[in-house]
Order: structure tokens, then C-alpha cells, then sequence
């Protein structure tokens, strides 16, 4: 049995796949806790033989890195593998000069959109940040952008204004029409625009080289939450990643 790990900002995922299997066996994810991480390990892995082999996405610290890479020594001695984004592999051709600089999750959610929807695909991971990377039907990765995302646009407009109030409202409270009615609902609704419409252009400059036909697909912790505002069709993959890393580990 195989342990994929997807260690992000803000929280861990994991899957189990057995040898061959075309699913997961267990999937699970927690927000980062107090416990140090071989007792995050101990809850992923309750088992007492250990994992085959261990393949970790990270782009948290390098110091929660570093300390997940120790308790992983420590608890089983298995092999560990890391991402390292490539040039090619995978059947995705990546588009930096320099594919090091491209973050070990984008590379792997690259991967994983390769193999659930071998046509053209347009990836939006919403989660700390707001990423977008663009893989056309060949398998070449054509770019992709950078940006805040929901949160921390959040924290960036509460901790810079020094009027404007500190408690955002979720959607769900607001009246509907896009306009809010106090300050706290002008910030919701502020971001929200802010987001959806970054989300907008990207598919919008996405289709010009790829054509109606692409796949939008939605990741992170805040796909749910925008998948009912975006103007266009959109898929969910919550694991992403974790299917990335399930091509990595092979059979």
C-alpha cells in the first residue's frame, strides 16, 4: 500500500491506493493542528506495518517539511519521494524555462488533470492563493497565473484599511444583487468580485488558444464555494493532487 500526502498552506490531505487500483482505498485531510507530525502520521496510518512507499507534495514551510521528512524517517523507514516538477513527464510538458520554479502542487495537479480528462483542461486551485495553470490536448502545459485568493484578500483589505470592519459576512447573509448595504458586506462581496472575476478572465483567455471544448476544473478549499458563482460549467476534484501523485507512484 502506497501513502500519497499533499501538505499545502493551511491544511494536509492523504489517500491510500493499493497496487493497481484505479481508486483510492481511504482519503482523508485536517487542518494543521498543534500535535507535532508524527502524531498527524499516527492518525493518517493507524496501521502498525508501514506504507510501501511515500510520495509527498509540499508546499507548506520548509521547516513543517523538514519536520513531516523526520517523523516519516522515524515512524517507518520507507522510502520517500518528493515532487520535483520536470520538464517532461507524465505526458505533461511543462511551460517554464526553469520547471524548479513551477510549485511542486501545480505540477502535480498538472499530472493528475492529465489523467482524468485527457482533453484540454483549464485548472483553478482556489485555496490560499488563487492559482490557474492551462494543459491543452496534447499534453502541453501553455501557462498559468498567480494570485490571492479569498482569505487572503480578506486579511490583506482588514489588516491595510484602518475604518473598514473586521468581521467579513459569508455569502449565505447577504442580500442578493452583488451590492452590499454595510461595510462588512461590501468587503464580502468586494472579494467575492474580485475573484470570480480573475476567475472569468482566465477561462476567457484560456478558450482562445484551446476552443469551448476545455474542461474547467475546480480544486482547493474553495471550489464548492465558487462553484456556484462562476458564469461557466465547471468540474470539482478536491484531489487533485493526490490523483497527480497516484501516477507518480505508478503501479
Amino acid at each position: 500500500m502506497k501513502l500519497l500526502l499533499d501538505l499545502g498552506n493551511t491544511r494536509i490531505k492523504w489517500a491510500c491506493r493499493p497496487a493497481g487500483a484505479l481508486e483510492f482505498s481511504a482519503r482523508g485531510e485536517a487542518l494543521y493542528a498543534a500535535q507535532d507530525p508524527a502524531g498527524s502520521l499516527a492518525e493518517i496510518w493507524p496501521s502498525a506495518a508501514p506504507p510501501a512507499a511515500v510520495w509527498l507534495c509540499s508546499v507548506t514551510d520548509p521547516a513543517r517539511t523538514a519536520a513531516f521528512g523526520q517523523a516519516l524517517a522515524q515512524r517507518w523507514g520507507c522510502p520517500v519521494h518528493p515532487v520535483v516538477p520536470q520538464a517532461e513527464a507524465f505526458g505533461v510538458r511543462c511551460a517554464y524555462v526553469d520547471p524548479l520554479r513551477l510549485g511542486a502542487d501545480r505540477w502535480a495537479a498538472l499530472v493528475g488533470a492529465r489523467l482524468r480528462w485527457p482533453g484540454p483542461v483549464c485548472i483553478l486551485d482556489l485555496g490560499t492563493a488563487l492559482t490557474a495553470d492551462v494543459l491543452d490536448e496534447t499534453g502541453q502545459h501553455l501557462g498559468g497565473i498567480i494570485a490571492p485568493g479569498r482569505q487572503m484578500l480578506q486579511r490583506s483589505l482588514l489588516g491595510g484599511t484602518a475604518r473598514v470592519g473586521s468581521q467579513v459576512k459569508d455569502l449565505e447573509s447577504l442580500e442578493q444583487g452583488g451590492l452590499g448595504r454595510d461595510t462588512d458586506a461590501c468587503v464580502a462581496w468586494g472579494v467575492t468580485h474580485c475573484v470570480v472575476g480573475c476567475c472569468a478572465q482566465i477561462v476567457a483567455a484560456a478558450r482562445t488558444p484551446l476552443g469551448s471544448g476545455m474542461t474547467v476544473v475546480l480544486t482547493g478549499g474553495d471550489a464548492l464555494w465558487a462553484h456556484e458563482l462562476l458564469p461557466f460549467a465547471s468540474r470539482i476534484e478536491p484531489d487533485l493532487v493526490l490523483w497527480g501523485l497516484a501516477v507518480m507512484a505508478g503501479d
